[in-house]
């Protein structure tokens, strides 16, 4: 029988230079599960013989290699033919077995740590439907290997390779009908300054928060007073002008943004779409390389993100949800392009749904939802407040004013971003602020959709519609109710035909 696939028919083991790598994985466990006691043994040194010292780490570093080796040679992993299964075996003491059926397969993910490239090998990753963590990961292959085996996990037929054939040649193969989208390094670096403000800023406010704790747990342990009278604080810093309090705010912001470029640029630098017959593969990263999978036809939800000032740089973010992902998993887990184009934009979807969707019918919420935000966010929080701390609200009610100003802006542009539009084949909701997301899935793709109305709505025939895919549930209220029950009839006989 000919070999397949560089023989991952039969089983067989990681590359070799895995041992050194699960050695240093295994040196990183110890020292992130048990810092607390190194730190104590070194400050406690001058209590313990330099002998015992010499001892304990060669006995910690023979544990450690015997470790690696032993998770290197019980670590297998193959294809089973007949019952078209991914299996890994793995474990020391105890061992387990893992067995995915192909056609469960998610995605497939090929990445280039920072350490692994020092070894020359790639880390691979099995997601499945349902799991919000990698399934499975081997995380020392060849870069023929690693590209193999993707290939054959995410073809719906079973593809035969011969054993002859060199790297170069599979690459070129690989790539020889493809299409490719490169983002470019200035498009990565206009999101990333015009994007997640308000995350730098509380990133930014966060670090400083723990940078003081920790100087002063410091500063406790080498017996230096610590003590702070919170109320002195408070009347020197009420002390700076406004304008000072919103420079320094300015200022943080403003290293927030900065921050948060020079992470954007690192994680997705080098961004390469390429695209074949049934899916799209994105390469990126500075020090960390990833490349991950999208198969067409799994995609359920595309996002578009775009702010008023990315608008006017013609740049945007798109997410790509597949079945089993969703918008509140961490956004490493989900395909996603920043800093594309309109051009590119409107390439990458059309190739994807065949078109571009373009809506002529839209629904728009009635104006009473913006009494019922103001009551929601507004009065309530303000009411409480006034029961609670009486004195300090009243003390400070020019806060309270800003306060109000501030969301009935929100509210009142949240109200007019917030549509929803549909035609006969796909729907989209549009929400949002500042960020604006323009959520596109097809009817067709729809799991089933519900539609609701409270008792006091009847009078105003308002309501509010859910729908539900296979990436999560989108809902959206207050909409002419007579309207939502012809679009319910026409998703569920869409879904029912489909």
């Amino acid at each position: 029988m000919e070999e397949k696939l560089n023989s991952f028919f039969q089983p067989q083991r990681q590359s070799k230079t895995g041992i050194v790598l699960l050695f240093l994985y295994n040196i990183g466990m110890v020292i992130k599960n048990l810092w607390v006691l190194i730190v104590l043994f070194f400050v406690k040194k001058e209590k313990v013989e330099s002998w015992m010292i010499i001892v304990a780490i060669v006995a910690a570093l023979l544990i450690l290699i015997v470790s690696a080796v032993l998770q290197y040679f019980h670590f297998k992993y193959y294809i089973d033919e007949e019952n078209e299964e991914f299996v890994i075996h793995e474990g020391i003491i105890n061992t387990s077995v893992t067995k995915i059926k192909k056609k469960n397969i998610q995605e497939v993910n090929i990445s280039q740590p920072f350490i692994h490239r020092f070894f020359n090998i790639y880390k691979l990753e099995i997601d499945t439907p349902g799991s919000s963590e990698k399934e499975v990961k081997i995380s020392a292959l060849t870069k023929q290997n690693a590209i193999d085996l993707k290939k054959y996990l995410l073809t719906e037929t079973t593809v035969e390779y011969s054993i002859e054939k060199t790297d170069d040649i599979v690459l070129n193969e690989e790539i020889k009908d493809l299409r490719s989208i490169k983002i470019s390094t200035f498009s990565i670096l206009k999101y990333g300054i015009t994007a997640n403000y308000v995350r730098s800023f509380l990133a930014m406010v966060s670090l400083l928060i723990y940078g003081f704790s920790e100087l002063a747990n410091l500063l406790k342990k080498v017996e230096f007073d610590t003590q702070l009278d919170y109320d002195t604080v408070e009347e020197r810093f009420l002390a700076f002008s406004i304008p000072v309090i919103l420079g320094i705010v300015l200022v943080v912001i403003i290293i927030g943004i900065i921050v948060n470029a020079v992470r954007t640029i690192i994680k997705f630098f080098n961004f390469k779409i390429t695209e074949n017959n049934q899916s799209f593969s994105f390469e990126y990263g500075l020090f960390n390389t990833r490349n991950s999978i999208v198969n067409k036809s799994k995609v359920q939800v595309i996002t578009e993100t775009q702010n008023w000032i990315q608008k006017k740089m013609k740049i945007s973010y798109v997410k790509f949800l597949q079945i089993g992902k969703n918008e509140e998993e961490d956004e490493k887990n989900v395909a996603a392009v920043p800093g594309i184009n309109n051009e590119e934009k409107s390439k990458l979807i059309s190739t994807i749904w065949k078109e571009n969707p373009v809506f002529e019918n839209f629904l728009k919420p009635n104006f009473r939802l913006i009494i019922v935000n103001t009551f929601q966010f507004i009065i309530i929080p303000l009411l409480l407040f006034l029961i609670i701390e009486k004195d300090l609200l009243i003390n400070y009610w020019f806060l309270a004013v800003v306060y109000i100003v501030l969301v009935e802006i929100c509210i009142l542009i949240s109200f007019r971003n917030l549509r929803l539009f549909y035609n006969e084949r796909f729907i989209r909701l549009k929400s949002g602020i500042w960020d604006i997301d323009n959520r596109t899935f097809e009817v067709e793709k729809l799991q089933t959709v519900k539609i609701s109305q409270y008792f006091w709505q009847r009078k105003t025939n308002l309501g509010s519609i859910t729908f539900y895919t296979s990436a999560g549930r989108f809902r959206i209220v207050a909409l002419n109710f007579t309207k939502l029950k012809k679009l319910l009839n026409y998703c569920i006989y869409k879904i029912e035909t489909n």
